[in-house]
């Protein structure tokens, strides 16, 4: 029976073949002829369906798998960072900004105060100006006071008071010392005072009687009088003053010990 109901065929005629009471010979060559009729029929359909499949061109076959294919298809991810180098930066930028410095010629107050004191030298004495844009291959002295624009490679001798805003590789000796430049090698030595700008790095000791420092500075520093360390002030070294002011912000690293502070501590603690 599940022969017929594939090939559809009419369910009333079968009925009628099945219930004829005729001859069964009779019977049995029109059920002979009616299954040969129903397998020629189904063998044809079953040629025709293999026909159109063979006939569906390749790019119609390659276009309709291509959508299931692109599915397939996996999306890019981006790489994430891993946590630690996420952490790094950070602190390494935050560390680069920390050594970073750059001399703030607008704000200053060093810078603006030996611009002062030098107006005031031109009109009462003698002001060397080393004007920017002149090198000076040696060292150099002067009986009066030196005003460093330019370049000078070797040691400076000054009479006078010595303000420096270009650049000096040596050592500087005067009466007053003010600087206020990126970068200077070489030790500083004063009758007076010391005084260093915002963003100036200096390689050398620095021996005076007073000192301000709002800069750098690689080296020790003596000082028979008193010490501002600024905010902005790095220090590497020993201080020895007789008193020491140390802004919030600044760093040092070395001791400090106040010689010159007129206290004899082994008699302080005696308690004699």
């Amino acid at each position: 029976m599940g022969t017929f109901d594939d090939a559809n065929v009419d369910k009333d005629l079968l009925s009628q073949i099945f219930a004829d009471e005729g001859d069964d010979a009779e019977t049995d060559a029109l059920l002979d002829e009616m299954l040969k009729d129903v397998e020629k029929e189904a063998a044809k359909k079953e040629e025709q369906a293999e026909a159109v499949q063979e006939e569906l061109p390749l790019e119609e076959i390659a276009a309709e798998a291509e959508p299931e294919e692109a599915q397939a298809e996996e999306v890019p991810v981006e790489e994430e960072m891993p946590a630690e180098e996420i952490a790094e930066e950070p602190a390494a930028e935050a560390a680069s900004q920390a050594l970073n410095f750059e001399t703030n010629t607008e704000n200053d107050s060093v810078r603006k105060e030996a611009k002062e004191i030098m107006d005031e030298e031109r009109q009462s004495g003698t002001v060397t100006t080393i004007t920017s844009g002149t090198k000076i291959n040696g060292g150099i002295s002067s009986d009066g006071s030196l005003e460093v624009m330019g370049v000078i490679t070797g040691d400076v001798e000054c009479q006078g008071k010595v303000s420096i805003v270009g650049k000096v590789s040596g050592n500087v000796t005067a009466s007053e010392v003010y600087v206020s430049t990126q970068r200077l090698e070489g030790s500083l030595s004063s009758e007076g005072p010391v005084k260093i700008g915002v963003g100036t790095i200096i390689v050398g000791d620095v021996d005076a009687t007073s000192a301000y420092i709002a800069g750098a500075v690689k080296g020790d520093i003596d000082v028979n009088g008193h010490v501002v360390v600024d905010s902005t002030a790095i220090i590497k070294g020993n201080i020895k003053a007789k008193s020491v002011q140390v802004n919030n912000g600044a760093v040092v690293d070395g001791y400090c010990s106040l010689n010159y502070a007129g206290v004899n501590l082994d008699d302080f603690f005696d308690g004699k």
